[in-house]
């Protein structure tokens, strides 16, 4: 090839080159930054969306979200009577270690699996000050696992009570959770149990 053919050749090569790297440039459309699964975590600015944020993650299954609900200092988990009365030894230094295993053992028993949810009825909360919030309801929480029913029911029933508090940086946790059993053979104190191993 003549060598002005060369060039020319070169030269065109280096504009196509040129002309298809510049769409590295153009913008792209945002997309929603990826925390786990399913609905993204809402900023809990009110107590009501710390309750938002559970029903959320007990639907998804998502383990992170369902950390971030609680305070990792000092939380306190009280089980139902008659969970307690079952396996005391199991709830007399229950904390956020306990209740993060749980919930991450249960996510891998309902992994790939659907039907999750959680559902409240009789809700009534009252704030006790700026930095403190009693929430309660009866519930009705559905988790489908692997274990099979002779280990453990795919649905719990209770009353529960969260004492929010607002923390430093303005955001509500639960500091303290407390089952209540209402009649039901199975709470979600027994989801606990049963799933932390």
């Amino acid at each position: 090839m003549p060598d002005h053919l060369h060039h020319i050749a070169t030269l065109f090569l280096l504009i196509a080159l040129f002309i298809s790297s510049c769409s590295v440039f153009e913008t792209r459309e945002a997309e929603e930054p990826e925390d786990g699964t399913g609905t993204p975590f809402i900023q809990p600015e009110q107590p009501s969306q710390v309750v938002e944020n559970l029903i959320n993650a007990v639907e998804n299954m998502n383990v992170q979200n369902y950390h971030r609900l609680i305070t990792e200092q000092g939380f306190l988990f009280e089980p139902s009577s008659d969970a307690r009365n079952s396996d005391p030894e199991l709830w007399s230094n229950w904390g956020y270690d306990e209740e993060r295993d749980y919930f991450s053992n249960l996510s891998s028993s309902a992994s790939g699996l659907s039907g999750h949810q959680l559902q409240l009825e009789n809700e009534s909360s009252s704030q006790d000050s700026d930095t403190e919030f009693q929430y309660e309801a009866d519930y009705t929480v559905t988790f489908v696992h692997d274990r099979g029913s002779d280990v453990a029911p795919t649905v719990a029933e209770g009353h529960m009570i969260l004492y929010m508090e607002r923390s430093e940086d303005d955001l509500w946790e639960i500091v303290e959770w407390y089952d209540f059993s209402e009649g039901s053979n199975f709470t979600w104190s027994d989801f606990r149990s049963t799933f932390i191993q």
